[in-house]
């Protein structure tokens, strides 16, 4: 079940993605997101070894054909250049398609310059450049 590959999915954020959070939180975080309605999460798996992930939810809105977001796309470390976020990334697409989305909707930050390179390799291009705010409640 997805919930027990959150060791493996809290190690990968932390070293692929940069962020700290933890192991119960992002079972909690799992739980969640795999009740939630029009959100997929895929991970890609080789012998029970978890090499990476995607997730993508809707992204709606009143000045737009509706899109998916691409919340996160990330690999292990020990996985990447192999092939494994290509392959995560189309079946993302492919849900995406069938779900009746006109395209998906990445957002990386600037710094984070190889994934960048990843998306214009595979098709995407900067529509814009924003910025990140947040308002936490807890």
């Amino acid at each position: 079940m997805l919930v027990d590959d959150a060791p493996a999915i809290q190690q990968i954020n932390r070293e692929a993605l940069g962020y700290e959070f933890p192991l119960e939180d992002t079972r909690t975080q799992l739980e969640r997101i795999v009740k939630a309605p029009n959100v997929v999460l895929f991970v890609a798996v080789d012998a029970e070894e978890v090499l990476g992930y995607v997730q993508l939810a809707d992204y709606e809105n009143t000045y737009h054909r509706p899109l998916k977001n691409l919340i996160t796309l990330a690999t292990s470390s020990r996985h990447q250049r192999r092939g494994v976020g290509k392959r995560l990334l189309l079946a993302g697409e492919e849900w995406a398609r069938t779900d009746g989305a006109c395209g998906v909707r990445p957002v990386t930050g600037t710094d984070r310059v190889e994934a960048r390179r990843f998306y214009a390799a595979n098709g995407y291009e900067v529509r814009k450049e924003q910025t990140n705010l947040i308002k936490w409640w807890s």
